[in-house]
């Protein structure tokens, strides 16, 4: 893994590393994740008095991530069957005007959003899509924080900086049959990227 930043990097070179951290470790940060919620699984089941099913999830292939725009693109061209996705885009992207002394360098203030987007069967429901969207914003960070090259980014600002839940909505899987259950977790986090010019 490149420590680009120890070097001037641009938005999409950003974009690239982020994908290659969520691509290698989002399985292993997904599992940890799960495996730190059984307890309270187990103990929300017996406190309603329901019987305990372990809560499962899908991992998410290298092919089931997009890098640009969201929500509506990614609604539209997404099979339903990519599901668990993930969607990495940038909400705000502005030179710092605190930084504009330093002429060689470019520095700007960027909001980087990263989209989960979940799926629950029709006897799952609702909650259950509720939980796994939010596992995976959960296991995005763990991924993110534990990778060197992207700390000193992240501590520009107190990370994640705001994280966000759409409205669930039901489509059918295939076409046909009963509607199963989707719900997408945004999370925005603060950067500060730093681009120096070139000679």
């Amino acid at each position: 893994m490149v420590a680009i930043w120890q070097r001037s990097t641009g938005t999409e070179e950003l974009l690239d590393v982020v994908e290659e951290v969520l691509i290698r470790d989002i399985d292993s940060a997904l599992a940890e994740v799960y495996e730190r919620m059984v307890e309270s699984d187990m103990a929300r089941a017996e406190r309603r008095q329901v019987e305990y099913i372990p809560m499962t999830y899908d991992q998410v292939p290298p092919s089931h991530f997009h890098t640009g725009n969201f929500p509506s693109l990614v609604l539209n061209e997404v099979p339903k069957d990519a599901y668990p996705f993930i969607v990495l885009t940038i909400e705000e992207y502005a030179p710092s005007a605190i930084d504009s002394d330093m002429d060689q360098v470019n520095v700007y203030r960027e909001a980087l959003v990263i989209h989960c987007l979940a799926k629950a069967n029709p006897e799952e429901g609702s909650e259950v899509v509720f939980r796994r969207a939010i596992r995976m914003g959960e296991a995005v960070y763990l991924s993110l924080a534990s990778e060197p090259s992207l700390r000193t980014a992240l501590a520009a600002f107190v990370n994640p900086v705001r994280s966000q839940p759409s409205i669930p909505w039901t489509a059918q899987e295939d076409g046909h049959g009963e509607d199963f259950w989707y719900q997408a977790v945004g999370t925005t986090y603060g950067l500060t990227n730093r681009t120096t010019m070139a000679d």
